[in-house]
């Protein structure tokens, strides 16, 4: 992800573009930009084709001059409800209707708020101009409170850090002062740190200058008792992301506001009326295009499983054509049936036999057939009941019977004929019954 930085200062813009990679933050290119007919945003138009086709996020870094600012004291932390609360605080202390501003806030090292508020109409104006040469600003903030991390890591003890235009005040790394500067700045630097050690206790060891506060050094000699002006020690984070230290300390603020964005929480003045909802859209749009590719992957399902299901009814439908078939092939006589697989599956297990049985039907018939002979012309139904055989069957005359019942003798004990019926032809029908004997099984 890319932050492209446009700090607006007191004579020019300073447009950084910071690619965060692997956790840290690098400079990619930086420009500054004289005011065009006194318009410093006209100047950054160039600006607006992103480097290498990379998306950026649009951060605007304000001058603190353009903000006020003023600590006051709130039972609560929670910044957005901080932000709610303060048109309600100021109400009696600001001139303009809390309504025509848009408030954010800071929390100090000592337990007080810092609340930071701008005019919605100048910021306003300043989006509808950025936005129509396409660098619509995602974040509206002032670099100056993101300045801790520009600290040195560890640092304890109470420094000030300024770029000409601010001062910012910290005590172990914690804010506990913020202001704008004008005019003269090194001497209203000195006067200031002069009014906090002598009004609220707070001592400055050292005076850390960058930006354009950097020619300030050696521009004075502090006096006893007051502190010096240092050039901005370059932290680790400045380091990697900096060909040099000179580099490293002009635009340090523009590394501020672009570590604030890529690693915390800034101070957003584009909040209620002037939210961004550009982004909104992008994210709408991308969505929609996810849920047309969601719905189509569900109707495709849905398709699939409907053709599996008319497949699997298709193939039922056969299965039961051919069962129905088979039935009326083997039992023609017969009825339709509730249940033709339920029918066929009890009719092939008494035509197995239980387990006592089941082992001598085979060799039965076989036998029976053998003893058939000529005469015998055909058996239609043989039924096997345990030991029990009965026949039925046609001969050619009373006599191929009789000689039948001779021949099966040796195989059935109790072995008898009846029923015979004489057709005109000549030729009988018979039944046969009969008990296997036990040396047969």
């Amino acid at each position: 992800m890319d932050y492209q930085i446009i700090q607006i200062t007191g004579d020019e813009a300073v447009v950084a573009r910071f690619r965060k990679q692997r956790g840290k933050l690098f400079l990619v290119n930086a420009a500054r930009h004289p005011a065009v007919d006194g318009d410093l945003l006209a100047s950054t138009q160039k600006e607006a084709a992103p480097v290498r086709g990379e998306a950026a996020r649009i951060v605007l870094s304000l001058p603190p001059l353009s903000l006020f600012l003023r600590d006051v004291e709130l039972p609560i932390s929670d910044r957005k409800k901080v932000r709610d609360l303060l048109p309600l605080e100021l109400a009696g202390e600001i001139a303009l209707d809390g309504e025509e501003m848009v408030f954010d806030a800071v929390q100090l090292g000592d337990g007080r708020t810092l609340a930071i508020w701008g005019k919605r109409r100048e910021l306003a104006e300043k989006i509808a101009q950025l936005a129509g040469t396409g660098m619509e600003p995602e974040i509206i903030t002032a670099s100056v409170f993101h300045w801790q991390s520009l600290l040195p890591e560890g640092l304890e003890e109470t420094v000030a850090l300024t770029d000409g235009e601010a001062l910012a005040v910290y005590r172990g790394g914690q804010p506990v002062y913020f202001r704008s500067l004008g005019g003269d700045g090194a001497a209203e630097v000195r006067r200031t740190l002069t009014i906090l050690a002598m009004g609220k206790g707070i001592d400055v060891g050292r005076v850390f200058l960058f930006g354009n506060a950097v020619h300030w050094q050696g521009s004075e000699q502090a006096a006893d008792g007051e502190p010096p002006f240092l050039p901005l020690p370059v932290s680790e984070g400045l380091n990697s992301s900096f060909c040099s230290d000179e580099d490293a300390r002009d635009l340090a603020a523009a590394y501020a506001a672009a570590s604030a964005c890529a690693f915390g929480d800034p101070v957003n003045l584009r909040s209620g009326p002037l939210a961004y909802t550009a982004g909104r859209a992008k994210t709408m749009k991308k969505l929609r295009f996810s849920l047309i590719l969601g719905g189509v992957l569900v109707f495709l399902v849905f398709a699939e499983v409907g053709v599996r299901f008319f497949l699997v009814k298709r193939d039922l439908d056969s299965l039961n054509a051919s069962i129905q078939s088979i039935y009326r092939t083997v039992f023609p006589t017969r009825k339709k049936a509730t249940d033709e697989v339920a029918e066929l599956r009890s009719e092939i297990k008494k035509l197995g036999g239980s387990a006592a049985t089941g082992g001598i039907i085979l060799p039965t018939l076989k036998k029976l057939a053998e003893a058939k002979g000529e005469d015998i012309s055909g058996m239609y139904e043989v039924e096997i009941d345990k030991e029990e055989v009965r026949l039925k069957g046609d001969a050619r005359s009373i006599q191929a019977v009789n000689d039948f019942k001779t021949r099966v003798a040796s195989l059935f004990s109790g072995a008898e004929v009846g029923e015979i019926k004489s057709r005109p032809d000549g030729s009988v029908s018979f039944v046969f019954r009969g008990t296997i004997k036990e040396s047969e099984k």
